[in-house]
């Protein structure tokens, strides 16, 4: 265990140190994930979180800000014209799933706020290090296939996203050195009880991130940001 986290931390730092001294932006939610990305940057990346103005991930966010003391740009949603942006979304991949909109939305809609060009995400991190909720329901669910479709549908979606805006993606939980050793990182390293993610959690602690901020319980994008209540209440 203590081998994986020092590799996962050697691999993350590594590939955070390519970047932290360019103008990149993050996609912050103030959840683990983003906040480790950010922390091993030196809290040099922009990070921009997007939600609705009674959001979670707002409050997570300014409660994150606060305790590490950064400045997050908001985007909120309340006067945005989403189906606009879903009209666009459909356009690029006319198979995306009802549940893959809300988080591709989430996602789509931060990509046309953002000015700079290339824009760092927690993407793979849930995959790789059993984060889903799902992982700690069903003690004999693996993490194959949910990696499989992440590389497979979700990144080359994503990358004609973000081609959409002349953006490019930054995703370092899905770096080659990490995708190497993904199979030495086991269900057993990651899910204690009711605690998931541990060696991201580790790797937090080990930079000296508070732990108020890696012991976050935080939904996925498409619920904290209030964009799945959305659908539900206006997609016909």
């Amino acid at each position: 265990m203590e081998d994986i986290v020092e590799e996962v931390y050697s691999i993350l730092n590594n590939e955070m140190d390519k970047i932290k001294n360019k103008p990149y932006a993050i996609a912050y939610s103030g959840g683990l994930d983003s906040s480790l990305l950010l922390g091993l940057s030196g809290y040099k990346l922009i990070p921009y979180t997007i939600g609705f103005s009674d959001s979670r991930d707002f409050l997570n966010v300014d409660d994150a800000s606060s305790i590490l003391n950064i400045q997050v740009k908001k985007i909120v949603l309340d006067n945005i014209r989403i189906e606009n942006y879903i009209d666009e979304l459909l356009k690029i991949d006319k198979s995306i799933t009802r549940m893959e909109l809300g988080y591709e939305l989430v996602l789509f809609i931060l990509m046309d706020y953002i000015s700079e060009k290339f824009i760092v995400t927690g993407q793979g991190a849930d995959e790789i290090f059993y984060g889903y909720h799902k992982f700690l329901e069903n003690p004999r669910l693996k993490n194959d296939s949910y990696i499989n479709r992440l590389i497979n549908v979700t990144l080359p979606r994503e990358k004609k996203m973000a081609e959409y805006y002349d953006k490019e993606l930054v995703t370092p939980y899905l770096s080659p050195d990490l995708m190497k050793i993904r199979k030495r990182i086991t269900r057993d390293m990651n899910i204690s009880g009711d605690r998931n993610k541990i060696i991201l959690r580790e790797v937090a602690s080990r930079i000296g991130m508070p732990e108020s901020v890696y012991n976050i319980n935080k939904k996925a994008a498409q619920y904290g940001s209030g964009i799945n209540r959305y659908l539900l209440n206006n997609l016909k």
